[in-house]
């Protein structure tokens, strides 16, 4: 199924809507940049169901919530009640924003790592149109160097969530039944994430990917229907720069700013903060 079709659909939108918080980086992001955002006219990019809406809203100039997918964009005006501050737009084809628009754009919860390369940098492209010279942009992208990215396609842990998921017994008996479904689930799980990346030997083809620095993986992530694009931190720096982006930081999935990819590798996300030179 097309990426944006998973994501448009009414369960998931929902989902997203439900949620209101900001990791780690997010929170430590917003501490640096707080003297700036009274002056920024913000737009965020893949807003989902809004989830960082209520923190940047009250904190910037002026403020745009922007989605691809229309349900998710429904849900917004729906949870804010407010249809002027959202809209449904795809980033590759930012056409209803001018250039030089905007002082701030995030891109967060990795929404960025839903398209292959071609578009990756297609997205990256209008990004830079919209942004004003020296206009910050922030997004947090998956870490194809995460040092927890095998234990993602292992048997044992994909069948201790579900049998976590699935934690509702009432009796020894539907305990071992729970257990016994999830065995199996396990298993076709395992089998459709090897056909999926089209690779019965998932750990040649990640550590394929480390040394090409990217790629595309199918890793379980809105049950294995969407194709994410994982990057490590150095060829994400090198992406940035191709762009024009400058004064590059980076944060791990704990908020701890640093180059250090000990530290990075860490976490399955790492978040950038940079700055547009045009």
């Amino acid at each position: 199924m097309e990426q944006k079709k998973i994501y448009n659909q009414k369960k998931i939108s929902k989902d997203y809507a439900q949620r209101d918080y900001l990791s780690e980086a997010e929170i430590q992001i917003i501490e640096d940049l707080k003297q700036f955002l009274p002056k920024f006219n913000m737009l965020d990019m893949g807003v989902g169901g809004g989830r960082t809406t209520g923190y940047f809203l009250p904190m910037v100039n002026s403020y745009i919530g922007a989605d691809y997918a229309p349900n998710m964009i429904a849900e917004c005006r729906k949870k804010y009640r407010n249809k002027k501050i959202f809209e449904v737009v795809d980033v590759r084809n930012m056409s209803k924003f001018s250039d030089n628009m905007f002082d701030f754009i995030l891109f967060s919860y990795n929404g960025i790592d839903s398209f292959d390369l071609k578009d990756r940098e297609t997205a990256l492209g209008e990004i830079k149109r919209v942004l004003k010279n020296e206009g910050l942009f922030c997004f947090s992208s998956h870490n194809i160097n995460w040092t927890g990215l095998y234990n993602l396609f292992k048997f044992k842990n994909i069948y201790e969530k579900l049998v976590f998921k699935s934690d509702q017994r009432k009796s020894k008996f539907l305990e071992s039944i729970v257990k016994l479904i999830s065995f199996f689930k396990a298993i076709l799980i395992n089998i459709k994430l090897d056909i999926q990346n089209k690779s019965f030997n998932i750990k040649f083809h990640i550590d394929q990917l480390k040394e090409a620095g990217y790629g595309n993986l199918i890793d379980n992530s809105l049950n294995g229907k969407a194709k994410i694009f994982y990057i490590s931190f150095k060829s994400q720096i090198r992406q940035l720069k191709k762009f024009g982006f400058k004064n590059i930081s980076a944060y791990s999935i704990n908020g701890i700013k640093t180059e250090d990819e000990n530290e990075l590798n860490k976490g399955g996300w790492i978040y950038y903060l940079c700055q547009i030179e045009k």
